[in-house]
């Protein structure tokens, strides 16, 4: 079932600053931050994202930026615990860290339909639309996510819900009327951090999702990151007891739809640390020697 979000305006600014160590001093008194991949404060933003929030929402300087981002990360932490919010990886943006997110970006400006499944705060498509430029029709990129919550955050971390023109929608993909409205009508699709959520026979059921919203055409991309090994097979993080399941190479081919014809697809994919530009390194021990990072991309034969 997909749920619309509801205009629901609220400040999106704090009221007044709260300083660093009083942040630090709060997270302390909670039993819930109580663990490594929950990290109080940034020490420092890149300058990319700096001047990102600068020149979209309009906040000037790394303080004011910082406040307003521990605000809103710290109200998704309520909603759910992940290591994503807990250790600002949504400020990676990390959909342009793809190899191929120039030609994300090209397509998009020509008009392409992009899909952020799994988008948590609509981050990923704020930066493509940024970087995509004036002009560019934003109103062909959609979001969607399981927590409301997370898309509804987005509008106040970002300060847009008035202007962003991408559509976001909760829903779960696994439900078989998930984005019944957009089959065959999706040219590129972004997986950030996703697909290893899910168990090999889950995973199948969302290729079979992708596949009913692309296009039937060459060119139509599955593209994205997620956990990985080196030794390859499901694997355990025991300290968050997640049982990970990375995606295999050729995965895409696995979700044929009802009547398709075989479709081949060009897939390539790399294995490298898994990190983040905001994480102190102090807090690295959580995720084990074996955690590396998958990037992916399929393109339609």
């Amino acid at each position: 079932m997909l749920v619309p979000l509801q205009d629901e305006s609220k400040p999106w600014m704090a009221k007044g600053e709260t300083q660093t160590g009083d942040h630090d001093r709060q997270a302390k008194d909670d039993p819930s931050k109580a663990v490594e991949w929950y990290q109080p404060t940034v020490k420092s933003l890149p300058l990319s994202t700096v001047e990102f929030f600068e020149n979209y929402i309009g906040v000037k300087g790394e303080n004011a930026i910082k406040q307003h981002i521990y605000m809103i990360r710290d109200m998704a932490w309520e909603v759910l615990p992940y290591p994503c919010i807990g250790l600002f990886r949504f400020l990676d943006f990390s959909i342009h860290l793809s190899p191929d997110y120039p030609r994300v970006v090209k397509r998009v400006q020509e008009g392409a339909t992009l899909l952020d499944l799994g988008c948590c705060f609509g981050q990923d498509l704020r930066k493509l639309a940024y970087d995509a430029g004036p002009g560019s029709p934003t109103c062909n990129l959609i979001g969607t996510d399981l927590q409301p919550a997370f898309l509804q955050l987005g509008y106040e971390l970002f300060a847009d819900r008035d202007r962003f023109e991408a559509t976001f929608v909760s829903g779960d993909v696994f439900a078989e009327d998930f984005l019944a409205e957009y089959r065959g009508k999706v040219d590129i699709v972004y997986l950030g951090s996703f697909l290893h959520l899910f168990s090999e026979p889950q995973q199948r059921v969302v290729v079979r999702q992708l596949r009913r919203l692309l296009r039937p055409r060459a060119g139509s991309m599955v593209f994205g990151r997620n956990l990985g090994a080196g030794k390859g097979g499901p694997f355990r993080m025991e300290s968050i007891g997640w049982d990970l399941h990375p995606t295999r190479k050729g995965g895409i081919n696995s979700g044929r739809v009802d009547g398709e014809h075989d479709v081949k697809w060009e897939v390539t994919s790399s294995l490298g640390r898994y990190g983040s530009a905001n994480w102190d390194d102090d807090r690295r021990g959580w995720q084990g020697d074996e955690t590396k990072q998958m990037m992916f991309t399929a393109i339609q034969l």
